[in-house]
């Protein structure tokens, strides 16, 4: 094996020099303008304002609750003035949680309840932290099967908008809920799985915070496990020609692609063999410097896109495998340090390779500012009502930028690419589409979701503007 530590320090001193010699001035100001100002800075005399981490969304909410068990939090539920929206750990790009009047957190609801070794089930409390999920599993033996690639959101809030990991034989996470307690606005706790309520459960396992606050959840574990991944540069077409192939015979597989460069980067994860070791962790700097080395270059006429790619080139060309070894919640998951905003759309699986290609063909013709490398994986499909593999495996395309420039004209030319291959937004992350177009997407379930949501908020008190949009709901 190599050791992770050196090729870290080779990356990274590669691109630092690279930086420094291609130190010309930056007009990635005209071409990345900066972020729109928030629309609530803190104001002496109004409420503290809520901000969520990639800064494109606040509020001031005029109440704030965090109860301390469940009858508290069905006393707040059902006494809450105006609109009551429920927030997490604030990762949702997409504006599911702003307003004003009732923000509600269940932070204090954390923690692992109960577990079941001969069923492999864990019961949880819906506040707790991914990042926390994994060692309260550890302690009694058990793991989730498989994880998002990030930990910070909290359980409830990563199942309402069907957060996931990746690997083609691997649904989101809300797939792995055996069970889940709902508190309701009429004051109930409602217990909800395939065997009781099914039909709310299966609006319940990617809710939106729509239907009522999720205070429990039960999970379908499995034993605790070691994996071992492995991320190498190479070529992203001989990825792509080898993706059925590589997603077949590995756990979990998924690529990053680098615009305007013919690499990426593959991700490549196995439970671990004996002899495997952990040679170091995510280096959170990287980022940042291939933004440094792209703003320097990019601008010139003509020729920046492609000193650009030959820098790549020389950066990461022939460099070592990068090896990641431990228990499986903390080789899954990846630190986030460098903020952004992110645009992530699901299409049909077979259309993935094309979608991916288009979408870069577009950035490069376009000269679009875009240096931040697209995820690409693999989600199977599941029965969930509005959960984005409703009914079909996908392939996701994630797009990001920068936390500190503005991602509106570069999602604007992305996103219709994603429109024609039938793509599906994640609830979570930026996107444009409205109820009409939504509903189209899901023509299984939708009426259905929006029938279960009407029964248990008939008075739209949990819709906020964004959800009347997304949902068609007119208050």
């Amino acid at each position: 094996m190599h050791n992770k530590s050196q090729a870290q320090i080779s990356r990274r001193t590669m691109l630092k020099g690279l930086a420094a010699g291609a130190a010309l001035p930056l007009t990635g100001c005209s071409r990345n303008p900066a972020a729109p100002q928030l629309q609530a800075p803190f104001v002496p005399g109004k409420p503290l304002p809520w901000i969520n981490w990639g800064k494109n969304h606040s509020c001031y909410p005029a109440q704030r609750l965090a109860p301390r068990n469940e009858a508290q939090l069905l006393e707040g539920l059902v006494n809450a003035k105006g609109t009551v929206r429920a927030v997490g750990s604030s990762h949702a790009f997409s504006a599911l949680v702003p307003t004003d009047d009732t923000l509600l957190t269940t932070d204090y609801l954390s923690g692992l309840i109960s577990h079941d070794a001969e069923k492999q089930q864990a019961q949880v409390w819906g506040g707790t932290r991914l990042h926390n999920l994994g060692p309260l599993l550890e302690s009694v033996g058990l793991a989730t099967v498989n994880l998002p690639d990030m930990d910070y959101p909290s359980l409830a809030g990563a199942i309402a908008t069907s957060t996931h990991g990746t690997g083609k034989n691997f649904g989101s996470l809300s797939t792995q809920v055996a069970g889940l307690t709902l508190a309701t606005l009429d004051g109930r706790l409602l217990d909800v799985s395939a065997d009781r309520h099914a039909d709310i459960f299966k609006a319940a396992c990617t809710h939106l915070g729509a239907l009522g606050i999720v205070t429990r959840v039960n999970l379908q574990c499995q034993p605790a496990y070691q994996l071992t991944e492995v991320s190498q540069v190479e070529p992203l077409e001989q990825m792509l020609a080898e993706l059925d192939q590589r997603m077949a015979q590995n756990r979990n597989f998924e690529l990053f692609a680098l615009p305007y460069s013919p690499l990426g980067i593959s991700v490549t994860t196995n439970e671990a063999s004996a002899g495997d070791v952990n040679q170091g962790e995510d280096d959170p700097g990287a980022l940042n410097q291939l933004r440094q080395v792209f703003e320097s270059v990019s601008w010139l006429p003509g020729v920046g896109e492609s000193i650009y790619a030959w820098l790549l080139e020389k950066a990461f060309g022939g460099n070592p495998p990068v090896i990641r070894s431990g228990a499986s919640y903390r080789v899954l998951a990846h630190a986030r340090t460098t903020r952004f905003c992110e645009m992530e759309y699901s299409i049909p699986v077979e259309a993935g390779p094309a979608c991916l290609r288009e979408v870069l063909a577009t950035i490069q013709k376009r000269r679009l500012p875009a240096c931040f490398p697209i995820e690409y994986r693999h989600v199977k499909g599941d029965d969930i009502m509005l959960s984005m593999y409703q009914g079909r495996d996908s392939a996701v395309l994630s797009i990001h930028q920068f936390g500190d420039l503005d991602y509106r004209p570069f999602f604007a030319e992305i996103e219709p690419i994603f429109h024609r291959y039938d793509g599906r937004p994640h609830w979570g992350k930026i996107h444009t589409l409205q109820a009409p177009q939504l509903a189209a997407l899901y023509p299984k379930h939708w009426q259905d979701f929006l029938a279960i949501r009407e029964s248990l908020d008939p008075s739209g008190k949990l819709l906020n503007t964004h959800l009347q949009q997304v949902l068609g709901v007119i208050s």
